[in-house]
């Protein structure tokens, strides 16, 4: 791994049929809070995904903290390390706040009760739902279940955060207090984010790429 390069990718691409999602994408980035912004259809959630890996690509090689995801073992060490926000979460309805977060907890191997309690309340508080923790799911606004999902991400403070589009729903008091979280995060890890706001990037972060059709054009 170059220098300080959390994530390296050399020529990425991924297709969809005759689609470039991804086409040739070269970039490296190390620790802060970094925007991805462009249009519907640039390939922003794509290459999230692939970051997070629950997607391989077609070619070229992704390396993050040094390890490929495409070996079993340095997968699994990766995701150790992540925490990943899709544009879609699928949270289960009937649980409540503080047993889906619980529930990704245990899926985080922290086996500790003690230990998992005390973390799965902080991050709950982090997104400002201590109030509501012991809601369902079902019973909560769109922005309460987006901020759910984006506790669930931090558990265990990961040392990349790949998250997409984190603010969709949200008013603005909780952008504010989801830009303070993110930016204390980004101190001492990666925070990569995509959005179509570009006052969000303009707001909070240190390093922002535009993609287009695949591409990255700056």
């Amino acid at each position: 791994m170059s220098g300080d390069a959390v994530i390296e990718l050399t020529s990425l691409s991924k297709r969809y049929g005759s689609t470039a999602a991804v086409d040739e994408l070269d970039w490296s980035g190390g620790r802060g809070v970094i925007g991805l912004l462009g249009p519907n259809g640039a390939g922003k959630s794509t290459l999230l995904r692939m970051l997070a890996t629950v997607l391989s690509q077609d070619v070229g090689p992704i390396r993050v903290f040094g390890l490929d995801p495409a070996v079993a073992a340095e997968r699994l060490a990766i995701r150790r390390r992540l925490g990943y926000l899709p544009q879609e979460a699928g949270l289960y309805r009937n649980f409540s706040a503080y047993d889906l977060v619980d529930y990704v907890a245990v899926l985080k191997e922290i086996t500790d009760r003690t230990t998992r309690r005390d973390e799965v309340r902080r991050v709950l508080a982090e997104v400002g739902l201590t109030d509501q923790m012991h809601r369902r799911i079902r019973t909560l606004s769109g922005g309460m279940q987006r901020r759910v999902a984006l506790a669930a991400a931090l558990l265990g403070h990961p040392d990349l955060l790949v998250l997409d589009e984190p603010a969709a729903g949200l008013d603005p008091d909780q952008r504010l207090r989801m830009r303070t979280v993110l930016s204390d995060v980004g101190q001492r890890a990666t925070v990569l984010l995509s959005t179509h706001q570009t006052d969000e990037v303009a707001a909070f972060c240190q390093r922002v790429l535009i993609l287009d059709r695949g591409r990255l054009l700056f």
